[in-house]
C-alpha cells in the first residue's frame, strides 16, 4: 500500500470525492480502532487508482452501475428494471415506548429519525470501507444541521422518519437538490446475518435488515413522490431495544446507523 494512501482515502471519500477538508490533524494511530479500519479499508480501495485520477473524481464521473449492494439472504431480490437510485448512510435514532406499569414486557417500536448521508460514490469506489460506516459513524455525535458525516465527510441528501407509525418515509429535499419525498410500506425484514453483527456504542445489537416498497401518502399529506421504487436497508449498526421494559424509561431512543439502497 502507498505511504500516502490512509491521506488519499481521508481526504478524498467523501460524498464528492474532491473534498480537500482535513480529516484529522493528530495521527492515525490516535483514532478508534473502528474509525482507522474504515481509512484502511478506504486505502486498499483506492491505491490502484492513481493520484492524477483521484484528483479529478467527482460525483458525475462515479459509475453507479457498478456498486453492489450486499448480499440478503431472505430479503426478495431487486424488482427486475429497477436501476440503483442512490446509497446513503442513515444515522439517528431508533424510537420506542414501554409500558412501565409492567416492567416485563418488550419495548414497542415508535419509528425512526435519522439523516441521510450522500455515500453512493463510496459504495462504488471502495465498498470494504461502505460496510465499515455504520460502526464507525456511530463512535461520534450525529453531525449536527448540515455538517458531514464522520468519518467520510459524507454530505447530507435528505431525513428519514416516520409519517405514521407504519409509514416510513424518505424525505430527499436538500438545499442543493430536490428528488421528492418517498414514503414507503415494510414488504420484509429479516434479522442480521451472524457474521454481520454490529453492536452500538451501548452494546445494543443491530436492527433487522429490510426491503420496503412505495407507498401512498397517508392521508392528509401532500404526495410528492420521486422516482425511488424499493428500498433497502443494510449493513445496520445498534438501534435494537433492550429485551424488556425493566428500568426504561416511558419512551427513549436508541443510537443506530444503517447503508440505505435506493432503487427506482
Amino acid at each position: 500500500m502507498r505511504p500516502s494512501a490512509l491521506l488519499i482515502a481521508a481526504s478524498a471519500l467523501t460524498s464528492t470525492l474532491v473534498s480537500s477538508l482535513a480529516i484529522e490533524k493528530r495521527a492515525s494511530n490516535a483514532w478508534p480502532e473502528a474509525i482507522r479500519s474504515f481509512y484502511v479499508a478506504a486505502a486498499r480501495s483506492l491505491d490502484s487508482i492513481p493520484a492524477s485520477t483521484l484528483a479529478s473524481l467527482s460525483p458525475s464521473s462515479c459509475n453507479i452501475a457498478s456498486a453492489k449492494m450486499p448480499s440478503i439472504p431472505g430479503l426478495p431480490p431487486v424488482t427486475p428494471g429497477l436501476s440503483l437510485y442512490h446509497v446513503a448512510i442513515g444515522r439517528g435514532t431508533q424510537n420506542y415506548t414501554c409500558d412501565i406499569a409492567h416492567p416485563s414486557t418488550a419495548p414497542v417500536a415508535a419509528g425512526a429519525t435519522a439523516i441521510l448521508y450522500n455515500t453512493t460514490c463510496i459504495s462504488c469506489i471502495a465498498p470494504e470501507a461502505l460496510e465499515m460506516l455504520p460502526s464507525s459513524s456511530l463512535l461520534v455525535p450525529t453531525p449536527k444541521g448540515n455538517k458531514p458525516l464522520f468519518p467520510a465527510l459524507a454530505l447530507t441528501s435528505g431525513n428519514h422518519y416516520f409519517s405514521d407509525l407504519t409509514t416510513p418515509t424518505f424525505n430527499l429535499h436538500t438545499a442543493k437538490a430536490n428528488f421528492g419525498i418517498q414514503f414507503t410500506k415494510l414488504l420484509t425484514k429479516v434479522p442480521v446475518p451472524d457474521d454481520k453483527q454490529q453492536l452500538g456504542q451501548d452494546q445494543s445489537e443491530a436492527v433487522a435488515w429490510l426491503k420496503l416498497s412505495s407507498a401512498n401518502a397517508p392521508e392528509g399529506l401532500a404526495s410528492d413522490s420521486s422516482s425511488v421504487k424499493e428500498i433497502y436497508r443494510v449493513n445496520t449498526a445498534g438501534g435494537s431495544p433492550p429485551k424488556t421494559c425493566d428500568a426504561s424509561p416511558a419512551s427513549f431512543e436508541v443510537q443506530y446507523a444503517a447503508e440505505y439502497w435506493f432503487w427506482g
